[in-house]
């Protein structure tokens, strides 16, 4: 008797051992450590933000550029500071290619210009990229381990005039999502500035008493990759940050000039900025001007030290990769970051590509303010475009008419000191003089006149586009 009950238990036991098994089995595979799924409604409002990142950098000129998500390990191992390998991710592969997903877009976006021959020498190269990145970091609130960038980077310019415009074109970005930012902006200066720097820094580092203070990365760190230490976030690595020497006391004259100029022309853009003396970024490449977009309340204030993008320029690059010296620019928006501070979602919704508007200059006044009056008929809800870098009115004008533009407005000195803009018809190149605080009201009669006729063409059975 006593083997029989021995044997019902036996066979209860495995029953409900393989019962729970089945369960186990059948349950749903979770989603990875530091992944993020956009589905349903936020699906829907991503992707438009997605459309409203390429139609951004369509209308303002920038060619887009598709790469490959596995990269080549060369082509990214020098970019960043900390130097560790644990921020890749490797792909197996041949023993000969060291392949890894591809952190960043800016190096990939470099070398198929390289390799391509994209530049001409004759006008700035301007190329947009939009794609995910793969970072092995530690997950934590706007931190994941894939995510997904918008970038612009202008190549062959070094005017400081481009840093601002460049900068003024992200903050217009974030203005027509309904976000407020502040631009965080420093200088690094050149290579021998850095080195001189980074002697005094790490002899403050070294004084008794501080060394204790770091976060183990820094401590392990110290003596390797001087400026990660002003770009570590933990508080008793910020406090003690807090009494370490600026580089900006030790920029050469032509760093400490260009940084004058590029704020100079920040502030005629009316661009809200910050000079951040520690601003360094977490890459390795940049020089000179760097920057950082941090999103602020309407009174200012800033929500959080977390950036929504951010970039700088990065003139020796192209020479480390065996290419020509190539002076470049360029910025990085985050896109998950960047949608989880838009409010009005509808502001996603994209303009008409018919009735454009193109604004063509001449001159660093008139390229100001052009920047200035393209923004201000963008929110107007005009559909504008124009092409900032390019110093040839001739060439500005025939981009006008490739896009088969209906309007042209002309800015150059002589509209500047008298307050007005040229205002051309393109299709029969008429043009009159408007007063430039008028402007908008004198498109938006435009745009009346033209709808008239439309409408009066289409009653007679006329064809669109006899006018």
């Amino acid at each position: 008797m006593g083997n029989i009950i021995n044997m019902s238990r036996r066979k209860k036991i495995t029953a409900e051992s393989v019962k729970r098994t089945e369960k186990k089995s059948d349950k749903l595979p979770g989603r990875l450590l530091g992944m993020k799924d956009w589905s349903a409604t936020d699906g829907s409002y991503f992707n438009a933000l997605i459309d409203k990142a390429r139609e951004f950098s369509k209308i303002y000129g920038f060619s887009p550029v598709v790469t490959p998500i596995m990269e080549s390990f060369d082509l990214y191992k020098k970019s960043s500071r900390r130097g560790n390998d644990r921020d890749f991710y490797f792909v197996d592969g041949d023993k000969s290619d060291k392949a890894i997903l591809r952190p960043e877009l800016t190096q990939g976006a470099l070398r198929t210009y390289l390799e391509n021959n994209q530049g001409d020498g004759t006008c700035p190269t301007r190329l947009s990229s939009l794609g995910s990145i793969f970072r092995h970091e530690k997950p934590q609130n706007g931190h994941y381990r894939e995510s997904n960038q918008f970038n612009l980077e202008i190549l062959e310019d070094s005017k400081p005039l481009t840093e601002a415009l460049l900068i003024s074109l992200a903050v217009n970005f974030f203005k027509e999502l309904g976000i407020n930012v502040q631009v965080q902006i420093n200088s690094l200066g050149t290579a021998d500035c850095r080195r001189e720097y980074c002697s005094r820094l790490l002899s403050f580092y070294k004084e008794r008493g501080r060394r204790s203070k770091l976060c183990g990365q820094c401590k392990n760190g110290l003596g390797k990759h001087c400026l990660s230490l002003l770009d570590c976030q933990e508080e008793a690595c910020l406090q003690v940050r807090s009494e370490a020497p600026q580089i900006a006391d030790y920029l050469s004259i032509e760093s400490r000039e260009r940084l004058a100029k590029t704020l100079e022309f920040l502030d005629e853009l009316n661009i809200n900025y910050n000079f951040s003396p520690y601003l360094v970024r977490g890459l390795n490449y940049y020089n000179d001007t760097v920057f950082e977009f941090w999103p602020v309340n309407e009174d200012g204030t800033l929500l959080g030290k977390l950036a929504l993008g951010g970039g700088g320029r990065y003139d020796f690059l192209a020479e480390s990769f065996g290419g020509q010296p190539t002076a470049a620019i360029g910025l990085a928006i985050g896109l998950e970051r960047t949608l989880a501070r838009v409010r009005d979602k509808q502001a996603l919704i994209q303009p008409k590509e018919e009735d454009i508007i193109f604004i063509a200059q001449l001159g660093d006044q008139a390229k100001l303010r052009s920047v200035e009056l393209f923004a201000d008929l963008r929110q107007a809800g005009f559909n504008v475009r124009q092409s900032f870098t390019s110093d040839s009115l001739k060439l500005q004008l025939e981009e006008a008419v490739t896009m088969r533009a209906r309007t042209g407005l002309i800015l150059g000195r002589k509209e500047i000191m008298d307050g007005t803009i040229l205002m051309r018809d393109m299709d029969s190149g008429t043009q009159e003089t408007v007063v430039y605080k008028k402007i908008k009201e004198r498109l938006a009669r435009k745009d009346k006149i033209i709808e008239k006729k439309i409408t009066i063409n289409r009653k007679e059975g006329g064809l669109y586009g006899g006018f």
